[in-house]
């Protein structure tokens, strides 16, 4: 039995144990406090949880990983701060996001598909507005002398300055020959001569480019007897291309050729510069184009009936013209 302490009421081994339990106490708490600040001074390893491993593997980073230090990516490019746009690598294509695996994946189509975006059907070239080019006729029935569209490119660079002069038809002097328009008959029976082409007046030098895919073709085997005193220096392209084939397209007044007969030349390729040769001189520069079919049309002209394989340039190469598309 245990004696109460002097001026106490209680007894002395109590007090002894209430000592030892605040001294235990203290000593737990010192220790809790240690074990803190050991684990606060050690972080922990990049583990699949951490903001570490969060900015490295794609995955969705914690607000604690915000600014924390760019890693590279698989561009060899530091990635940008998590928060802003994520996982964009600029080192192989703008734009183009990286995956978790850091691979660039497959570019999409505008469709927002896989894969590179489908080309057009094979032979459907493209208009200038971008709608697919529509074939030309292919037989004389039906065949509309001022309106049909041949498909074909501009024969000048889009950067040209131009505008336009004679039209088909417009009154010409000299003799008619087999294959030219005639705008009529004379009171003595001979035939006024017209204007087989379509001018496109532009200065002189200007790159001339070939309407559409084909052959260099002879114009004095094609058409007799040739006048190259009345044409000046020509290309003569016959098209291959699946829309208009076998058509012809005569380039003429030219200062210069820059192909050969038997060459065969792609659409938009330069096949002379512009000039005044021929029976252009004197008149203001300008190209001539004429178009020709590859079958005859029946013309008629106060009882006179002819076959020409000429027909009205205008329609298409306005069709053509990059200042038309709007």
């Amino acid at each position: 039995m245990t004696t109460p302490g002097p001026g106490t009421g209680r007894p002395q081994g109590s007090r002894a144990g209430t000592g030892r339990a605040l001294t235990l106490g203290a000593g737990a708490i010192v220790l809790a406090a240690v074990v803190f600040v050991a684990v606060a001074a050690f972080p922990r390893s990049s583990g699949s949880g951490s903001p570490a491993a969060s900015a490295s593997s794609g995955g969705a980073a914690s607000p604690a990983a915000r600014g924390a230090a760019a890693t590279p990516t698989a561009c060899g490019t530091p990635a940008p701060v998590l928060g802003a746009a994520s996982g964009l690598c600029t080192a192989p294509s703008a734009g183009a996001t990286v995956s978790a695996a850091g691979s660039l994946p497959a570019a999409a189509s505008p469709s927002g598909s896989s894969g590179s975006s489908p080309s057009p059907a094979s032979g459907a070239a493209a208009s200038p507005s971008g709608a697919p080019e529509v074939a030309a006729p292919t037989s004389a029935r039906g065949f509309k002398v001022r309106a049909t569209v041949v498909p074909l490119a501009f024969p000048l660079p889009s950067t040209a300055t131009h505008s336009y002069g004679d039209a088909w038809r417009a009154p010409r002097d000299g003799v008619a020959r087999s294959y030219n328009q005639i705008r009529g008959i004379a009171a003595d029976g001979s035939y006024l001569r017209a204007h087989d082409g379509f001018d496109i007046l532009v200065k002189n030098g200007t790159p001339v480019l070939a309407p559409f895919s084909g052959t260099i073709v002879d114009a004095a085997t094609r058409w007799k007897p040739w006048d190259p005193g009345r044409y000046g220096n020509v290309v003569v392209i016959e098209s291959d291309e699946p829309t208009s084939p076998g058509y012809v397209a005569i380039l003429a007044h030219l200062s210069k050729t820059s192909v050969a007969i038997g060459d065969h030349v792609e659409r938009g390729q330069v096949v002379g510069r512009t000039g005044q040769t021929g029976n252009a001189v004197g008149t203001k520069p300008h190209l001539h184009m004429e178009l020709r079919a590859p079958f005859l049309i029946r013309y008629g002209y106060a009882g006179v009936i002819r076959r020409l394989d000429v027909f009205d340039a205008e329609p298409s190469i306005r069709a053509a013209d990059p200042r038309s598309v709007r």
